[in-house]
């Protein structure tokens, strides 16, 4: 009776160190749910980084329409970022 009853306590012990076990790889394994969660977050972060660059590019985009279209945005583009002045122009340093 007596070894019956240690067979049942030695897999009852197995049985919960099996458990444990288990447990402890579905929450911190290499595929477990903090894994997980890392993931969506990175997700989330390549996400607004997208659609800040897709911004950026729409805004590029329309730079240069503006550019092939108006002869007024190239002369302000010449002006302000090249710092080029047109003939006659008088120009002043600012320091």
């Amino acid at each position: 009776m007596d070894n019956i009853i240690l067979k049942q306590r030695a897999l009852r012990f197995f049985f919960a160190a099996e458990i444990i076990v288990f447990t402890a790889f579905y929450i911190f394994g290499e595929n477990g749910i903090q894994q997980m969660i890392q993931l969506q977050n990175q997700k989330q972060e390549v996400e607004v980084r997208i659609k800040e660059v897709t911004c950026e590019v729409a805004e590029l985009d329309k730079q240069i329409v503006d550019w092939h279209a108006s002869s007024f945005y190239k002369e302000k583009v010449a002006r302000e970022q090249l710092q080029m002045a047109r003939e006659g122009d008088e120009v002043y340093y600012i320091s």
